[in-house]
């Protein structure tokens, strides 16, 4: 294939990143090798038997796939930067993408996408930039819609259009609670509400609750330092806020960077904002 000499295909450098296979693209700044992509035949099955695919009618599924790319990430491998011209939806087939805001010499995750999700509509729809930075959290697998994929899709399935109105809808609802718990809880309610979430994940379907089963064992998924962004504050708080949950047997460190839920009511009732 010859190299493209359009403007659009000038980026910053990829120096020092690890070659991504041939059938992939190695950085986000894409869009002049979309031509080898132009069909579904670059997708995995996986692709298209996706929840948020499966919605659209026929024709609409296949105008969005035709113009979209197939793209892994590594871990902490960017999609995009604060300030890039927003020009693609990603949406989350595998893994996990972080969206990070940096301020002050200090990141926060304000939101994270898990397979299904879609990321980027807002600054994607108005034209502004990314207001925020979104990086594979683990190794994960996108489908990145164009403008031309979601242009043609929305003119010949309307569905599409209500799907991403339902689905900003829910993104604003959801950061408002997510700032209300923020402003009105301690960091150990915030901790105690994401290791429940992260022991309803782990624990296989049809297991019963630890109280009356075996005790479930979890990891926390991430970094301490990664976890302390995703609640809004420092790795020093998580940890001690990790010790005392341990003190009052809530949980047990079990090695190897895991967990064993010791109480869920214990855990239940911390999770509660305190009057």
């Amino acid at each position: 294939m010859s190299r493209c000499r359009s403007s659009q295909c000038s980026g910053p450098s990829t120096r020092g990143r690890s070659e991504s296979p041939a059938t992939e693209i190695s950085r986000p700044d894409y869009l002049c090798q979309l031509s080898r992509f132009h069909s579904r035949k670059g997708l995995t099955q996986a692709s298209a038997k996706n929840q948020f695919l499966e919605r659209l009618t026929p024709s609409g599924r296949d105008a969005l796939l035709k113009q979209s790319v197939e793209k892994r990430f590594s871990t902490g491998e960017l999609l995009w930067s604060a300030g890039d011209a927003a020009e693609r939806i990603a949406l989350v087939l595998e893994g996990k993408v972080s969206i990070v805001r940096a301020r002050a010499g200090r990141q926060t995750v304000i939101h994270s996408g898990e397979p299904g999700d879609t990321l980027g509509e807002v600054p994607f729809f108005t034209g502004a930039p990314y207001p925020a930075t979104a990086l594979a959290a683990e190794p994960t697998r996108c489908l990145l819609l164009t403008h031309a994929a979601v242009t043609e899709a929305m003119a010949v399935d309307s569905q599409l259009a209500f799907f991403f109105l339902r689905r900003l809808s829910l993104r604003v609802q959801n950061l408002v609670e997510r700032v209300d718990q923020n402003t009105a809880s301690s960091v150990q309610t915030r901790l105690a509400r994401f290791i429940l979430r992260r022991s309803e994940t782990s624990r296989p379907s049809g297991r019963s609750r630890p109280e009356t089963g075996k005790p479930v064992t979890f990891s926390l998924g991430m970094t301490q330092t990664a976890l302390a962004e995703e609640l809004g504050t420092v790795r020093e708080v998580v940890v001690r806020a990790l010790r005392e949950l341990r003190l009052a047997g809530a949980i047990e460190a079990v090695g190897d960077a895991k967990y064993r839920v010791a109480s869920v009511a214990l855990l239940e009732r911390l999770a509660q904002p305190t009057p």
